[in-house]
């Protein structure tokens, strides 16, 4: 007998191949799996590597508005845990503060101050007016004037005959006078002491010192131009006596006395005797005296040149030696003053409120420091 076929049924065939296909993937899941496990193991075996690639990632990933807000929350809590010492710090730091800014510590000092313009002052090189003045003021003539006047070193309490004793006191001295050019071209001197009229003293001192040190200045160029004048004003004389002396002894021995109208008179004279026919007496003394012009007239003429252009260089030079001894005997000032000095009543020196400020500010800052460092410290041991 045959057996019959009967046609397959459509569900089984569809469950028989998900079967199949499902063992073929557990098959391929079961390959693979050791080799997963593998190279988890050598990863593993690298933790300085693993670290490092987790560092790096955080270090790429920008920070959050909201890691921020979180840490500057975090530093709130711990200022608000930390809130006592913070409150005793800042009274510690106002305490501390107060007493050594106060006269035990820091002498309290006065400013005096003056604002002058330049004047009459000689002109060097391009620099301006203002800036000259400045370089008069910085002299050390001026600093020698009033250390010496105000007797600095003892007032300063500085002994100048130690090592190095008159570089502390020129250092102690600029440090309380301040020479400053202004917007305007003004100079403005300051000064400070524990004295408020000292102070005022002492502007005025500079000021003082500065025209005498300018005028003395001036003078010594002047001197020299006056010197130069002097010089030549003898040389000039030489000449005129030498020509006058020449002069002198034409007019003697050849009785040449004007040049232009004698030759003129003795010309007439002789063309009067000429004509008349008749010779006089008086025609041998024309005669002599037509020789003397013709022989020593030409001398004479060029001297009195030479003469009177000598007289007009003189004459110019002597006023020019005028002039300088004016300038060498004339008492000026080189400075119009603006605001003159005055003592002080309220102190410049040390600002106590800025000091005390300062000083809580950085305290508070410090003790943050620390208490982040140990809060970090800690976070990282847990």
């Amino acid at each position: 007998m045959q057996r019959i076929k009967h046609p397959a049924n459509p569900k089984q065939n569809n469950e028989t191949e998900n079967t199949e296909s499902n063992n073929r993937s557990n098959n391929k899941e079961t390959k693979t799996k050791p080799v997963e496990s593998i190279e988890q193991t050598i990863h593993s075996s690298n933790p300085g590597q693993e670290k490092q690639k987790i560092y790096t990632e955080k270090k790429a990933t920008p920070v959050t508005m909201q890691e921020y807000t979180q840490s500057n929350y975090h530093f709130l809590k711990l200022i608000i845990k930390w809130k006592l010492y913070f409150i005793i710090v800042t009274v510690v730091a106002i305490i501390v503060a107060s007493v050594f800014s106060s006269e035990w510590f820091i002498p309290s000092k006065y400013k005096s101050f003056a604002l002058v313009y330049p004047s009459n002052l000689t002109p060097y090189g391009h620099e301006s007016p203002a800036e000259q003045m400045i370089q008069l003021f910085e002299s050390s003539d001026i600093q020698k004037d009033v250390i010496r006047k105000f007797d600095l070193p003892k007032r300063y309490d500085i002994d100048t005959t130690a090592k190095s004793g008159m570089s502390a006191l020129i250092s102690t001295y600029e440090s309380n006078v301040s020479i400053s050019r202004t917007q305007f071209e003004s100079v403005e001197i300051k000064v400070l002491d524990t004295d408020p009229k000292v102070a005022c003293e002492m502007v005025k001192e500079i000021i003082n010192s500065l025209n005498r040190k300018a005028r003395k200045l001036q003078r010594e160029k002047t001197n020299e131009v006056l010197v130069l004048l002097t010089n030549e004003l003898k040389f000039k004389k030489q000449q005129l006596d030498t020509i006058s002396f020449k002069l002198l002894d034409l007019r003697t021995k050849y009785q040449i006395l004007d040049y232009n109208s004698q030759a003129k008179e003795i010309m007439k004279a002789y063309l009067k005797v000429l004509a008349s026919g008749k010779e006089n007496n008086n025609f041998k003394n024309i005669e002599t005296m037509m020789h003397n012009m013709e022989e020593k007239g030409g001398e004479y003429y060029e001297n009195v040149k030479v003469f009177n252009e000598l007289l007009k260089g003189y004459a110019k030079t002597k006023l020019d030696y005028d002039e300088a001894w004016k300038d060498m005997n004339k008492e000026l000032t080189y400075t119009n003053m603006v605001t003159s000095p005055t003592p002080s009543d309220k102190k410049a020196y040390p600002i106590r409120s800025l000091i005390v400020l300062v000083s809580v500010v950085s305290a508070n800052l410090f003790l943050f420091l620390i208490i982040i460092f140990l809060d970090t410290k800690r976070r990282v041991f847990q």
